[in-house]
């Protein structure tokens, strides 16, 4: 029975790992990983449980019932696991970013564009034909042309960032990464992460909470009753953001790599490309082993 245990725990973990490298890369959704590794139903039940009665259960009954209505280990187990990933992999992201953007920019292209057709290929393709497909993509393409952020972050942005970021991180498809680069904050919340700056990242985490406690159960309820309409939505949001991540960019304009000013490096980028639409796809495939 123990063994048991610690043998869910560690899977648990693993799972955390892999959704906290997802999330700290603006490409696939860490809810994906969950969806996709059988813990995405758990984890938001999970979340939604929380309420203003869980304080009176905590103080009325104890800590044990508390902990167990809201599954509470399970949770900091998957928080552990994504909390080490970003621990480890934010200064190499950071200084990738700085030494090899083309290669960092075209996995993440690839990472986006596998998941759009994984999760588009799931769903009836009406949903990703009518008003919710094309508006997320109209959405998600109109990013490609804001200017970028300052560094140094604007707090009420980063408040609403936080908010925006963990909605995303809650639903299957669109990670909070590429919200915050849409909105021009994943450079400089890298940034803050790996400075720790706390003003900046007490901030950004007041908007996760508000975020959670005002979203979870609606995302609950719409991927409930309206699974394939949010699923287009989505997917039509992530199709869109492929300009954002375009590789050969200069500011808001999207070259073909012959015209790109410097060394276009096509052929490490496109092999990194399909690397990253490779990375989805065998998680696709993992997903049919999952029980």
């Amino acid at each position: 029975m123990r063994k048991q245990r610690y043998v869910a725990i560690l899977s648990i973990f693993a799972r955390g790992l892999a959704m906290g490298i997802a999330e700290i890369v603006p490409g696939i959704s860490g809810s994906t990983i969950a969806l996709i590794t059988g813990i995405y139903s758990r984890m938001i039940n999970a979340l939604a449980s929380f309420s203003a009665a869980s304080m009176m259960l905590l103080f009325r009954e104890g800590w044990r019932p508390f902990y167990e209505r809201h599954d509470v280990g399970f949770l900091l187990v998957l928080l552990v696991g994504m909390a080490f990933s970003y621990w480890v992999l934010a200064n190499v992201i950071a200084d990738l970013l700085e030494t090899r953007p083309l290669y960092v920019w075209g996995f993440f292209f690839g990472l986006v564009a596998g998941a759009v057709m994984q999760i588009g290929s799931s769903i009836a393709w009406q949903a990703l034909t009518i008003v919710t497909g094309i508006f997320g993509f109209l959405v998600g393409a109109s990013f490609a042309f804001l200017p970028a952020q300052a560094t140094e972050p604007w707090l009420p942005l980063v408040f609403v960032g936080g908010v925006l970021a963990v909605s995303a991180w809650m639903l299957p498809g669109v990670s909070g990464s590429l919200v915050l680069l849409l909105l021009g904050l994943y450079g400089p919340m890298l940034a803050a992460l790996t400075s720790l700056n706390l003003i900046v990242l007490s901030t950004f985490v007041l908007g996760l909470l508000v975020g959670v406690v005002a979203f979870v159960r609606l995302i609950q309820h719409l991927l409930q009753q309206y699974r394939d309409g949010m699923l287009g939505l989505l997917t039509g949001l992530m199709a869109g953001s492929l300009m954002v991540l375009w590789p050969w960019r200069i500011s808001t304009d999207l070259l073909w790599p012959t015209d790109y000013s410097t060394d276009p490096q096509w052929v490490g980028v496109t092999s990194l490309i399909v690397l990253g639409m490779a990375t989805v796809f065998l998680l696709g495939f993992a997903s049919r082993r999952v029980d």
